[in-house]
């Protein structure tokens, strides 16, 4: 099986990165969208994992290595035409990508405010997560998403992410892939 590793940052990955398969994206959803469409169209995957930090809105989730199920834009906002937020207008597909269990709402800010999010079922919250899941469905190809929690998404996040410990959270996420 041949699988692709996409992450933000070489922070997030300090020794994964040398690996031929892992790649560096840059931040953002515009950058995961365009990178994992380029990596899926040269490398034919069958599996694609995005790892990287995600803060954490949900007590249920405050630290750790969780696998996300269901993806979400939390910046997609067209409300004042009638749209509900966080839904692409004139898109058949929902506004989720997945099941709601372990929810991850992308977008292109670094919180340090949930503000609605945990009442719309939201639990941790990234700025790649969803462009991939979304350029992974158009091309048929298997997702699978684990974020380390870094920070509460709040106003210390800042302070709390530039902190981290990535190497730790590198060596878990290592020995997740290997029972894959």
């Amino acid at each position: 099986e041949r699988m692709i590793i996409l992450t933000a940052l070489k922070e997030e990955i300090p020794t994964l990165h040398k690996e031929d398969n892992v790649f560096v994206m840059g931040l953002g959803k515009v950058n995961a969208a365009m990178y994992a469409t380029k990596l899926i169209l040269e490398h034919t995957p069958d599996l694609v994992i995005n790892f990287g930090t995600a803060g954490s809105i949900s007590d249920d989730f405050t630290h750790g290595l969780v696998e996300c199920t269901g993806f979400i834009q939390r910046d997609m906002d067209c409300s004042p035409l009638g749209f509900c937020k966080h839904t692409t207008p004139y898109e058949d597909d929902g506004h989720m990508i997945g099941t709601p269990e372990i929810v991850c709402g992308t977008g292109d800010s670094f919180l340090t405010d949930a503000g609605e999010l945990p009442s719309l079922g939201v639990h941790i919250v990234d700025m790649e997560a969803y462009a991939i899941a979304k350029v992974c469905r158009h091309f048929n190809v298997p997702f699978r998403c684990f974020k380390y929690i870094s920070d509460k998404a709040d106003e210390s996040a800042g302070d709390d992410w530039s902190t981290f410990e990535h190497s730790k959270a590198e060596k878990l996420f290592i020995e997740r892939i290997n029972t894959l």
